[in-house]
């Protein structure tokens, strides 16, 4: 292989949360749906595609950079 290019960034914002699996379970809350919860808005999710007579297009949702700067957004989501 010659010219290989990436666009990963391997100095990205990381936090650790803990989840209290007590509560979870007590209110129906799964670890599964606390990961997607989070993927849905610190990820990005391919929600649609839009077709043209001659190319596709996908529609990827992520959250604005505003709330992906600050762990304090994770009191924002529910």
């Amino acid at each position: 292989m010659r010219d290989v290019n990436s666009d990963q960034q391997a100095t990205g914002l990381s936090t650790q949360i803990v989840i209290d699996h007590t509560t979870a379970s007590r209110l129906g809350i799964s670890t599964q749906v606390i990961d997607n919860t989070l993927y849905d808005a610190f990820g990005q999710r391919q929600v649609s595609t839009v077709y043209t007579q001659m190319n596709e297009y996908h529609l990827v949702m992520e959250v604005a950079q505003q709330f992906q700067e600050n762990p304090d957004a994770l009191k924002n989501i529910t």
